[in-house]
């Protein structure tokens, strides 16, 4: 359910014209899909069951994105399950959101509306929808039928919900402080992009349809015409308020009320129109435009009435209901209207320019230019004994682009490259390396403990390998790019290694990281032209205001991110972390990644480095996915 074997099933019919075909019925999946069929059902169909329809996929469609976050699951592979990936996404896979979203829109349009072709034709989409996925190679069988059974769970229980009218009695006020509320809250619990869309579509949506519904209201369904002049004028305005929206609104927070500003105009801006431009009429009039029907849960009918066929009664009609609806509440519409504009306004104004990455040399400066992510090899891979020049050469022979080592400052002053602070588990000695003097360091078998097998057999015994100074590696490999951790919290040791990289002209060929901040923040004093990373306490709070959306409020001193994926249970690394680092012009680099499924996982959603002791697969799944690329 979870290997190739499904996908693998699914492409033994491989055909061009299936291929075209798919992908076709996977853009019937889409978020732009949706973008249009929600509004011409709400618009032109039916505005009480648009409402409800827009509801349920907005929750439903937020649920699939904090479940995705939550399993973490990757999507099949052409290089480890062998299968034809024809579509590339860079979202975790588990559940499928087409499959998902084609089960909450098409399932309860079967539902709601009792007539044979129209039911058939649900079925159908949601089934091919569905399963285009496997065959274009985009999600795995388990993560398709996973898809379906969350989408017919939650079909179920919101229909239930409708029915029940659960809601409908709550004041006004209540409905409307939830609609303005719970999207902020929900916020935290996943930073990915369509949160922010659905979250805030949803804020606007609701919060306007609880006037809307009286204040503007339209008959449906609406003739040919008039539909089709409604959709025009409608979409129009929705996708001029969306390319603004991408052009003018930083990414995180101010998001939010940015999207309820287009859920606004689809329950208020454009129904206003439709009133200003005569589009208002020109149908039977249904439910959903009475007082009774306003509210966050409208209870739903049993689809008793047919698409083509019996219609429910006009709504009242004539000069006494015009001057009726003129004189209804439209002022807290244009409040809301207000609120959203002026807090996105205000999110947008606020917002720190990003870093400034010129003044750095062409380590910080160069991803523009930088057409696949970094392999950077940890310690130099555990190939070869870690951080020794044989392992920096093995590593730099496969071609990493970085080689990360660690500094410790000994006894003497000289810099020492080891990992521990002790030379128990790497060499033939033991005790702490800065108590040692560089002679005595010197003097221990640095390949003594390597072991390719597992402890039979260890290779570079007496074979010469020395721990080596910080200043023998910049000698050894002139040309290499390197990743150095300053290990001690010890200005001295910042101020010593900043000394050696000036000496040997190694300041734009370096980046220096350390888990200490205070360490970190002497060495960007002392060396203000050598990029850096952000320190433990740094990261630390760029992960949590990138959790809030508040990256745009905040200045980093460093230019990367290095992260785990997880710390302890708490997903780190998303592709919504990466989104928001960019924006502050921080890459992301993420430690110490050595299953190929998660290098893959990780290249697809935009990281700009990969520390880890394979070099070599990381190597090879960033060929396979970026194969036309040249460093």
């Amino acid at each position: 359910m979870f290997d190739g074997s499904g996908v693998l099933w699914f492409q033994q019919a491989a055909h061009p014209v299936l291929d075209a075909v798919a992908r076709i019925f996977t853009y019937l999946g889409s978020e732009y899909f949706y973008m249009l069929i929600l509004p011409l059902w709400y618009w032109c169909a039916d505005r009480r069951r648009g409402h409800q329809l827009a509801f349920l996929f907005l929750v439903s469609m937020w649920l699939n994105g904090l479940l995705k976050d939550v399993a973490n699951m990757p999507r099949p592979s052409a290089l480890l399950d062998g299968v034809q990936v024809l579509v590339r996404e860079s979202s975790n896979g588990f559940p499928s959101g087409h499959a998902q979203g084609a089960m909450t829109v098409f399932g309860y349009l079967f539902a709601e509306y009792q007539v044979g072709w129209w039911r058939a034709l649900c079925a159908v989409l949601i089934v091919l929808i569905a399963f285009s996925r496997p065959y274009l190679g985009v999600h795995y069988l388990g993560d398709t039928l996973g898809g379906l059974l969350i989408g017919l769970v939650v079909l179920v229980l919101f229909r239930w919900g409708f029915a029940q009218g659960l809601g409908g009695t709550w004041p006004r006020r209540r409905k409307l402080l939830l609609a303005l509320v719970v999207p902020v809250i929900l916020l935290p619990l996943y930073g990915e992009s369509v949160a922010y869309q659905t979250l805030g579509f949803l804020m606007g949506f609701l919060a306007g349809d609880l006037y809307a519904m009286q204040a503007l209201p339209y008959s449906t369904p609406a003739r040919p015409a008039v539909a089709a002049a409604r959709l025009g004028v409608g979409l129009a305005g929705f996708a001029v308020l969306y390319v603004l929206h991408g052009a003018l609104i930083p990414n995180g927070l101010p998001e939010l009320p940015g999207y309820a500003l287009l859920g606004l105009w689809v329950t208020a801006g454009a129904p206003w129109l439709f009133r200003r431009l005569g589009l208002a009429g020109g149908g039977p009039g249904t439910a959903g435009e009475t007082p009774a029907a306003e509210g966050l849960v409208v209870p739903g009918g049993t689809g008793s009435a047919a698409l083509a066929g019996a219609r429910i009664q006009p709504a009242a009609a004539g000069p006494a209901a015009g001057a009726a609806a003129l004189a209804a509440p439209v002022r807290p519409l244009l409040r809301l209207a207000a609120g959203f504009l002026a807090a996105t306004a205000l999110g947008a104004a606020l917002a720190q320019p990003p870093l400034d990455r010129a003044q750095y040399g062409p380590m910080a400066g160069e991803p523009a230019r930088r057409p696949v992510p970094l392999v950077i090899a940890h310690r130099g891979g555990d190939q070869r004994p870690e951080n020794t020049l044989e392992s920096f050469r093995y590593a730099a022979a496969l071609g990493a682009d970085w080689i990360e080592l660690d500094v410790h400052r000994i006894r003497d002053g000289s810099l020492v490259v080891l990992h521990d602070e002790t030379v128990d588990r790497t060499t033939s000695g033991s005790g702490d390396v800065h108590a040692m003097t560089l002679a005595e360091v010197k003097a221990l078998d640095a390949g003594y403990w390597w072991t390719p097998d597992g402890g039979r057999t260890y290779p570079y015994r007496g074979r010469g390998l020395t721990v080596p100074t910080l200043e023998e590696v910049l000698q050894a490999l002139p040309g290499q790019r390197l990743l150095i951790e300053l290990k001690d919290d010890d200005l001295q040791l910042a101020e010593a290694v900043a000394r050696v990289l000036e000496a040997h002209g190694a300041t734009d060929r370096v980046m220096v990281a350390s888990f200490h901040d205070r360490t970190l923040q002497h060495f960007r004093q002392v060396a203000p032209r050598v990029p850096t990373s952000l320190a433990s306490g740094e990261a630390l709070r760029f992960v949590i205001l990138q959790r809030l959306g508040l990256t745009p409020y905040h200045r980093t001193a460093g230019v990367a991110l290095q992260v785990p994926e997880y710390h302890g249970i708490l997903r780190v690394f998303s592709g919504g972390l990466v989104r928001l680092a960019h924006d502050r012009g921080v890459e992301v680099h993420t430690w110490t990644v050595n299953d190929p499924r998660k290098m893959e996982q990780m290249f697809l959603a935009g990281v700009d480095g990969i520390v880890t002791d394979r070099p070599d697969l990381a190597l090879q799944v960033r060929a396979s996915l970026f194969p036309t690329s040249r460093r």
